[in-house]
């Protein structure tokens, strides 16, 4: 499943947005599909597993406290087999530290609630960073 070092200029804006909460998924894509990224949303692991099976993407933001995988696990098998750029979310009281989450690959981490703004910026900055 390994992708080429470089991504082809059609998935250049191609984001999969990784969260549990449904209503902070929903605003997430529809916030980002306004700022032109070709985004799509799923709740679980398992969902993002699958869905990066069939089809590569240049993006990935991720909850680091998922149902039913560790997002952090997620994160590091992004990292260790494609070569998506990765943005984690976390809450604010999370166990998790900061150091932990750029371990685990993380670009960019973001702490809820995600202002949308910010969010838009980080991920126009990781996209500029991706080679053609």
């Amino acid at each position: 499943m390994n992708q080429s070092h470089t991504i082809e200029k059609n998935l250049l804006k191609q984001v999969i947005v990784v969260e549990g909460d449904s209503s902070l998924r929903r605003s997430m894509v529809n916030h980002l599909m306004l700022d032109g990224y070709t985004v799509t949303g799923v709740g679980s692991a398992y969902d993002f597993y699958r869905q990066v099976f069939e089809e590569p993407y240049a993006l990935a933001i991720i909850d680091s406290d998922l149902f039913d995988q560790n997002g952090l696990v997620v994160a590091e098998y992004a990292r260790k087999n494609t070569i998506m750029r990765i943005i984690t979310l976390s809450d604010p009281l999370s166990s998790t530290t900061v150091p932990a989450k750029i371990k685990a690959g993380a670009d960019i981490n973001l702490v809820k609630p995600v202002d949308f703004r910010l969010l838009a910026a980080c991920v126009t900055t990781l996209f500029s960073r991706i080679s053609l």
